[in-house]
């Protein structure tokens, strides 16, 4: 490895730890970004010779990050490379930004036709992210749903069209770390009962959220799928309850349902490749 390019690296490195974040933070950033340039696999000797740092750090900050699966360990040689987490997640950030100027004009479209608050959302460890968001025009009063914001998935409309299309060890895992806070008398709070409106979701092609998150909000979802059999977004209309009921609402699932499958085909998904809904009532938590 040229020692002019270790040196400049060195350089950066002391520029950055100068900016007042967590120093084993900038430690752990610094070995993947030079497993990233120089691997694909090194030891815990060379690592931290080249870095300058101690071998014991280098070594408890590998493991730690082996546990998130952004490091791992090739047994039979004993040395360190990136994890497949971090193509899963380069990935996921390819897709967001692609999901979101290929969405856009179609949120636009939903929005006009629909006269509502329209938004497009992915999960994230923390739940589920607006990426995008158009409103209407010529309406007052709309849905609060600032881009970036996040909510938790198990009582939007949103992230339940996203969880049904889960496994049910992925559905565990996020309810596992972000709970099931009760925001409403309505908020679904027993797991079982997620599971239940999951499936339904899955049987209609739809979710709904009938005053979950917030009193006098409504809203319906459908899921975005790309390339592969997993869901990577989900397209949603919100607004107050009184123009979510009947024929209203019934309007607003078929909407919502065909600017999804749009969007989907536009990121590659064919149409005949979607998953088929069948007719049936949609989970309300006032029957």
């Amino acid at each position: 490895m040229p020692a002019v390019s270790i040196r400049k690296k060195k350089s950066l490195w002391r520029h950055v730890e100068h900016a007042g974040s967590s120093k084993s933070l900038q430690k752990a950033i610094r070995i993947l970004f030079h497993l990233g340039d120089f691997g694909p696999e090194m030891g815990v000797t060379q690592l931290a010779g080249e870095l300058g740092l101690n071998k014991t750090t280098v070594f408890r900050l590998l493991n730690a990050m082996a546990q998130f699966e952004l490091i791992e360990k090739n047994s039979a040689t004993e040395r360190y490379r990136l994890g497949l987490r971090l193509h899963e997640l380069g990935s996921r950030a390819l897709e967001s930004r692609s999901l979101r100027s290929e969405a856009h004009s179609f949120l636009m479209e939903l929005s006009r036709r629909c006269n509502e608050s329209v938004s497009i959302a992915v999960l994230s460890p923390e739940g589920v992210v607006c990426l995008d968001r158009v409103d209407p025009q010529d309406s007052v009063i709309t849905a609060r749903t600032p881009v970036g914001a996040r909510f938790q998935p198990h009582c939007t409309a949103a992230g339940k069209a996203i969880l049904a299309y889960l496994s049910d060890s992925e559905v565990a895992a996020i309810i596992k770390r972000n709970g099931m806070p009760r925001f409403t008398s309505n908020t679904i709070d027993s797991y079982s009962q997620l599971l239940e409106v999951l499936a339904l979701t899955r049987h209609q092609g739809y979710a709904t959220d009938r005053q979950e998150l917030e009193k006098g909000l409504c809203g319906v979802a459908a899921t975005v799928f790309a390339h592969g059999s997993q869901p990577i977004a989900a397209v949603g209309i919100a607004g107050p309850t009184p123009r979510f009921l009947g024929e209203e609402l019934q309007g607003k699932i078929r909407l919502v349902r065909d600017f999804a499958a749009k969007i989907s085909k536009a990121l590659g998904k064919g149409q005949t490749a979607l998953p088929s809904p069948v007719k049936g009532r949609f989970y309300d938590p006032f029957s």
